[in-house]
């Protein structure tokens, strides 16, 4: 019987899509000063990669970074220092030219982190090109099928980006960037739009190195749970529906009315919880999926609670915000090691 009344309440599930929020890879610059330094490679690449990292820097309210070239914070005293010069193409040691202006040369990571401090800057990043990849296995069919046409399939560009702390003048991590054009074109469908696929794959290269330092979002799939006897069925299918279009606003506003009008309706319940979570608020939605639990502890339910405060996790992480007033139920900070999530619902 309590099976029977669990499957009448709570019903099947539906899939719908998410947006989420994904912690930088290396380390959150959110609201920071940074130098993007020269980026070592052949200057075709090199040099729109470089300009692209300073004219694409994301500039949002809320993960926003302020990107500054260092070539123009160079002062005359820091450029002298000739002999820690590096060549843009190779990366190696070189002297100072005959015939090329001092103020042209290259600077030593000594001599831009010094620039940088003086001009109040928080970081320095610089990259250089590992490879251009013409032997990528995808082929002209899969880019037709995707509608994909102005991309060259054949086409990768390799990028290792390495991020410096100016304040302590320290490194602070290193990451690789490989984005081919199948790849950009699927990421980024409106760069399908940009004319030159050389030019387009470029922006995807950019991209995807400023994920590696500020928050971006990606698409999940969450499980709707999908009544069909219990009162309030029907309405909370409607409100999936529209889930499901992702208009997570409108499908809240119904749950909530099912939910005020049949509290018993933990399918709702449960939905209201994962519409909370899509519009970021992370401790609501865990209030709203513990309910859910204690009314009916369904592993679909169980499983939710877990999910929401994961992507609270990822959220605060991303942000740099600290941990929230009512802590942390399932989940731990990954650095503190393993252990076996408890589930708290009182």
């Amino acid at each position: 019987m309590i099976s029977v009344s669990l499957a009448l309440t709570s019903g099947c599930r539906v899939a719908a899509p998410m947006h989420v929020w994904t912690p930088p890879e290396m380390e959150s610059l959110v609201g920071k000063r940074v130098g993007i330094s020269d980026v070592v490679g052949p200057e075709e690449i090199a040099g729109p990669i470089r300009q692209k990292m300073l004219s694409m820097n994301p500039d949002d309210s809320g993960r926003g970074l302020v990107a500054i070239d260092t070539k123009k914070l160079q002062s005359p005293q820091a450029i002298q220092l000739v002999s820690a010069a590096i060549d843009p193409k190779t990366g190696q040691s070189m002297s100072e030219s005959p015939g090329l202006p001092t103020n042209e040369l290259p600077t030593s990571d000594l001599a831009t982190n010094a620039i940088a401090r003086q001009a109040g800057l928080d970081y320095v990043l610089r990259g250089r090109i590992e490879g251009r990849n013409h032997q990528s296995k995808v082929n002209n069919q899969e880019l037709n099928e995707l509608g994909l046409v102005p991309f060259d399939p054949h086409q990768a560009i390799a990028v290792s980006w390495k991020l410096y702390s100016v304040k302590d003048n320290r490194p602070i991590g290193g990451k690789p960037v490989v984005i081919d054009g199948v790849t950009a074109a699927k990421r980024y469908p409106d760069l399908t739009a940009v004319a030159d696929p050389n030019d387009a794959l470029l922006s995807a290269v950019v991209r995807e190195s400023y994920r590696l330092v500020s928050p971006s979002t990606r698409q999940q799939t969450v499980q709707l749970a999908t009544p069909y006897v219990a009162p309030g069925s029907r309405a909370t299918r409607q409100a999936n529906d529209l889930a499901i279009a992702g208009r997570w606003g409108e499908a809240e506003i119904i749950w909530q009315e099912v939910v005020d009008r049949y509290p018993t309706q933990s399918a709702a319940l449960h939905n209201l919880a994962l519409a909370a979570a899509a519009g970021q608020d992370f401790s609501r939605a865990k209030t709203l999926a513990r309910k859910a639990i204690r009314r009916f502890p369904v592993p679909l339910h169980k499983n939710t609670l877990a999910w929401i405060e994961k992507r609270q996790r990822d959220y605060h992480r991303a942000f740099n915000l600290p941990d929230p007033p009512e802590g942390w139920f399932v989940s731990r900070d990954q650095s503190a090691g393993p252990s076996q999530p408890v589930i708290k619902v009182r």
